[in-house]
């Protein structure tokens, strides 16, 4: 009898085991792979397309990665994921963007926002957590580089998230408004506001990028604008860059907006080189190298190491302007959104592809659960198990009773 009964436990333990086995074995069943997104290599869209109208491509993250437990390898890796595929901007191969989901990564700390920064990204948002703060309101400017480890938002273009009524008191602050943007969540398609869509387009804001807002930022409070006479009516000016002491690796080499004094007078025409530099108007609203003039003043955008001769009407003395503009083109507000979990860039982008917003597309490959022949034999097992089992207690049953009845 002791080894029947032993029997019956061990195949009781058996099934039990069987059943729990996936409770034991959480990663049983995990996610192991992930699917790229096959539009970012597709250069007619992406580099061609999007990028070449004034979109950035950031990062978000790597479906098989914790970012909180390795957040160095998961920049690493999301970069690499990036770059073998395609640019990050027009100015730049490499990211400098960051997406930080707070509802996935609740625990992310100081310690996370280094090791994103060694990594070379420079952003990180939206509303972060951490400490220092960049575009919290309309008064929250940026100073140091861990300032934008927590780029503030401003809302979302989702429907009935924003009411336009905040959006356009933030404008009217001069402030760096940040939205955000996701198509699709889980098997949820988002629908956009309407209105806050039709009015951010009608505007005449800046429309940037997070890495290219970073890079302006820099690039405006250390570069070296110069005055130089040059001939009759002619005037040299030059960006001669930051000086060795402001140095920065990360900072992407993008053009920015000074302003001069012209009073009285007209400009003639303005070459960079053996070409003509574009002539701007308000309505041009994405960074790029030019001039405009307003009244007496000329806004001139210029790169680092760029200069420009402005051939004026009159021949008179001009002088850079006190008021140094805050945003491209003398832009009285900025606008950044940011796309996040773009799995598939085609389906986050398809709403805007007639619209002259640029977003900063923070992308992630589309997690694919692996089919897992663990679960298929333990389902089996376990099935097995729950008919065999009765069976042995019937049988087993059965034998008692014989030898009751003999008794």
């Amino acid at each position: 009898m002791s080894g029947e009964t032993y029997g019956s436990n061990g195949l009781v333990i058996f099934v039990f085991g069987l059943l729990f086995l996936p409770i034991l074995l959480p990663l049983v069943g995990a996610s192991s792979g992930w699917e790229e997104d096959g539009w970012l290599d597709a250069d007619w869209f992406t580099k061609d397309g999007r990028i070449a109208s004034g979109d950035e491509l950031g990062c978000q993250g790597m479906p098989t990665l914790n970012l909180e437990l390795m957040p160095k390898t998961t920049a690493m890796e999301c970069k690499k994921y990036l770059m073998d595929r395609t640019n990050a901007s027009r100015w730049s191969d490499y990211p400098l963007s960051f997406g930080i989901d707070l509802s996935e990564n609740p625990n992310f700390d100081s310690n996370d926002h280094e090791a994103l920064f060694e990594e070379g990204f420079a952003v990180h948002g939206l509303d972060t957590n951490f400490e220092n703060t960049a575009w919290h309101n309309g008064t929250d400017v940026p100073i140091t580089d861990s300032d934008w480890w927590n780029l503030g938002s401003s809302g979302s273009l989702e429907q009935k998230i924003t009411p336009l009524d905040e959006i356009i008191e933030l404008a009217n602050q001069g402030a760096m408004v940040n939205l955000q943007w996701q198509a699709q969540i889980a098997d949820l398609k988002v629908r956009t506001n309407g209105e806050l869509v039709s009015w951010l387009e009608s505007q005449n804001a800046w429309y940037t990028t997070w890495g290219e807002a970073y890079s302006y930022d820099f690039h405006q409070s250390n570069d070296v604008f110069l005055i130089s006479f040059e001939d009759t009516n002619k005037w040299k000016i030059t960006n001669s860059g930051p000086g060795i002491e402001n140095q920065n690796t990360l900072a992407w080499d993008v053009p920015i907006t000074h302003g001069i004094e012209i009073k009285n007078n007209t400009v003639i025409d303005v070459s960079s080189g053996a070409d003509e530099l574009n002539e701007l108007s308000i309505q041009n609203k994405t960074l790029t190298p030019g001039w405009r003039q307003d009244g007496d003043l000329v806004w001139i955008t210029l790169h680092s190491g760029q200069d420009a001769i402005i051939t004026l009407e009159n021949d008179s003395e001009i002088k850079f302007s006190n008021n140094s503009p805050r945003y491209f083109n003398n832009h009285s507000w900025a606008l950044t959104i940011s796309g996040h979990h773009t799995i598939d860039l085609f389906k986050w982008s398809m709403k805007f592809d007639e619209s002259p917003l640029v977003f900063t597309w923070l992308v992630e490959p589309q997690e694919v659960e692996d089919f897992s022949w663990v679960l298929i034999i333990i389902a089996a097992s376990a099935g097995i198990g729950a008919v065999t089992y009765p069976r042995h207690l019937l049988t087993k049953d059965r034998e008692e009773r014989g030898i009751y009845e003999s008794e």
